[in-house]
């Protein structure tokens, strides 16, 4: 009786042993964000300011093409950043040249996108935020 019980726990333990391994293969991949035209984004940050939180996405398009969109959702109780534009700001790494500001177009509140030529191609960052608060992202642009 008893080596019958030990016998059942020990095919439960492997049975749920491998069955950890099984779904672990089988289980769905995780969800990539895309924009909607399917690309996904070659970067992307999300950074929680005092005011919100403050998400960048930026997309490679080719050819020193680049889309940057940005979405910034504030909290409840934010007052100041909730009508203002985030500054944007792109520079090419380990280059001791200041870096430019590419005009923003608001898609919807809160909501902007740039779209931009680099005028050369190599590693860059840039730099989205308001006054003292940004957050920063890295790509390369070929």
């Amino acid at each position: 009786m008893k080596t019958r019980v030990l016998a059942i726990l020990v095919a439960l333990g492997i049975l749920a042993f491998v069955g950890a391994f099984v779904w672990a293969a089988m289980r769905p991949p995780p969800s990539v964000q895309t924009a909607s035209d399917g690309v996904a984004p070659t970067a992307s940050v999300s950074e929680m300011l005092s005011d919100g939180r403050l998400d960048v996405q930026v997309y490679v398009t080719g050819n020193r093409g680049v889309r940057l969109e940005i979405q910034f959702m504030p909290d409840a109780d934010a007052v100041e950043t909730v009508g203002m534009r985030p500054d944007v700001n792109l520079a090419m790494v380990k280059m001791h040249m200041d870096g430019f500001t590419p005009p923003l177009e608001l898609v919807e509140a809160g909501v902007w996108r740039v779209n931009l030529k680099l005028p050369m191609a190599g590693l860059w960052i840039g730099n989205v935020g308001f006054g003292e608060e940004f957050a920063e992202i890295q790509f390369d642009a070929p």
